[in-house]
């Protein structure tokens, strides 16, 4: 039998009953993942969280952030450092109208 253009030889042609490739693309690696990829997607996530009464949805960071400062606001002293490294890691200035809080502790005061 003749081989060549539209003709291949037998054995290579696909059985019959067989659809497509049977070996397929070439399975791509599984990707590993920074760890700040990581952190930046969960962190991005969106979340339902309920403020004062109403749910409201937020990113899980934006989240964290609100109950790092409640607990600051409330008197925490551990979460009342974070902040503060939080705010020197991020500086930047408020935006037009946002109020502008200072923590002032008692180490502060000393002469």
């Amino acid at each position: 039998m003749n081989t060549g253009y539209r003709n291949p030889p037998m054995d290579s042609r696909f059985k019959k009953g067989q659809s497509g490739n049977p070996k397929g693309p070439p399975r791509q690696a599984a990707r590993q993942m920074s760890t700040a990829s990581l952190f930046r997607k969960v962190a991005n996530e969106q979340v339902a969280i309920e403020l004062d009464g109403r749910k409201v949805t937020m990113t899980r960071w934006e989240a964290l952030l609100r109950q790092i400062q409640t607990l600051a606001l409330n008197k925490n002293a551990g979460a009342a450092r974070l902040l503060h490294q939080l705010r020197k890691q991020y500086p930047g200035s408020a935006a037009p109208g946002d109020k502008i809080i200072t923590v002032v502790s008692d180490n502060d005061m000393k002469l």
